[in-house]
């Protein structure tokens, strides 16, 4: 049997391969945007966690693994040089200088931080676009409107919207920096390389070519056709259709992941991960299927979607990610029960959360169990997971 070596990481990797630079800051600023609320009932912190909470999840937190992704596949997907180390210190900064604005409830600032990091990442990956020699999987097509969400969100913050005379577009922003922005690239991203999992063939999957080959733009067509619904019931929702909205999300989401990831098929593998993201499979669909029936909790169930459903698939890509880029792929078909372990509590943490807006009485200690119990999840996948990241597959082999 051939077995793969691991040797540590040198400088040059973490450049060429920046999920280890950002993953780990992802992890950070998710403990800091949670513990944001234990820190509040203790008198610790002085604002309403509310809104900074919400950015340091959907733009530290989901956007650190998002942009980690993003900066190690892209280049290997288009055949081109890798962002330079210049180019990664531009990225980072302007994620950490963001990820502080929050931090310090300049949340206006901090979405103006947020607009010049999508504006940087999308000018350079652009340009390794135009030079590239490979085309990406067409289901990426819905990452341009995962940033163009993000973007438009950070504009109306910036131009300042009153809550009260323009609600329909406090909640189109809302709308636009959260779900948008995290949904989208889970769902582009996710039609590539969820299949892995299951042991199955990705649609997604094209000979290279500079030029779409045949079936690729059908493929893009329907990924495509299914973010434009969802950015429709984004405007139903926010302008009076606040069941409608979530209704129309939950059928599109619902068809595109079934259509194009394995999740149900007869025959897939089994374990920890394969089970995990059924689950998270989920509770995607009821948090939104909640929100259309319990729109006065909307807030409360979105963590179902987000928490449970976004939040569990994007940790098991992010194993998966650093698993076969540390030598480590074979663990990936392991029992792998802390995993299992990790996403319990988290789950835990999630459901504490949500309750705790059904029992006013006993809303603030929900909310600071529900907090502890995810942090707890979440630093038991790190413990596992991020040592990994200073080690790198080696090209020697030795046969045992």
């Amino acid at each position: 049997m051939v077995v793969p070596l691991s040797r540590r990481i040198s400088a040059r990797d973490l450049f060429e391969e920046p999920f280890r630079l950002f993953f780990p800051a992802a992890v950070l600023v998710g403990f800091l945007g949670v513990m944001l609320w234990p820190m509040y009932f203790a008198g610790l912190y002085p604002n309403y966690p509310g809104i900074s909470h919400a950015r340091l999840m959907a733009h530290g937190f989901f956007g650190g693994f998002i942009l980690g992704f993003l900066g190690t596949a892209l280049p290997r997907m288009l055949s081109v040089p890798h962002f330079s180390r210049h180019e990664i210190g531009v990225f980072l900064g302007l994620y950490a200088v963001m990820v502080t604005a929050h931090l310090a409830g300049r949340n206006v600032l901090g979405d103006g931080f947020l607009l010049c990091l999508l504006i940087a990442f999308t000018w350079r990956a652009g340009i390794r676009f135009a030079r590239r020699n490979d085309l990406p999987p067409p289901g990426f097509v819905l990452l341009p409107l995962a940033f163009g969400c993000a973007a438009a969100g950070a504009i109306l913050s910036l131009v300042g919207i009153d809550p009260e005379a323009s609600a329909p577009w406090m909640t189109l922003q809302r709308l636009l920096l959260y779900q948008g922005f995290v949904l989208l690239p889970i769902l582009g991203v996710g039609a590539f390389i969820l299949p892995r999992f299951f042991g199955a063939a990705s649609r997604h999957e094209f000979p290279e070519s500079t030029s779409p080959p045949p079936g690729w733009w059908r493929r893009a067509s329907l990924a495509a056709g299914a973010g434009g619904v969802i950015l429709f019931s984004f405007g139903v929702e926010a302008f009076g259709g606040v069941r409608a909205g979530p209704a129309i999300r939950l059928v599109t989401t619902a068809a595109y992941l079934l259509r194009e990831v394995p999740l149900f098929q007869a025959g897939v593998k089994s374990g920890s991960l394969y089970r995990a993201l059924r689950i998270a499979f989920w509770a995607l669909l009821s948090g939104l299927a909640g929100i259309a029936v319990f729109p006065g909790f909307r807030v409360a169930l979105l963590h179902l979607t987000l928490v449970g459903g976004l939040g569990v698939i994007t940790l098991t890509v992010a194993t998966r990610v650093v698993f076969g880029h540390s030598g480590h792929q074979a663990l990936l078909a392991a029992r792998n029960r802390w995993f299992f372990v990790a996403i319990g509590l988290m789950l835990f943490g999630m459901t504490t959360r949500i309750t705790g807006d059904f029992l006013p009485r006993i809303q603030a200690s929900h909310y600071v169990y529900g907090a502890l119990m995810w942090v707890a999840g979440l630093a038991l996948w790190a413990w596992y997971v991020l040592p990994k990241i200073a080690l790198t597959e080696s090209p020697a082999a030795i046969d045992t």
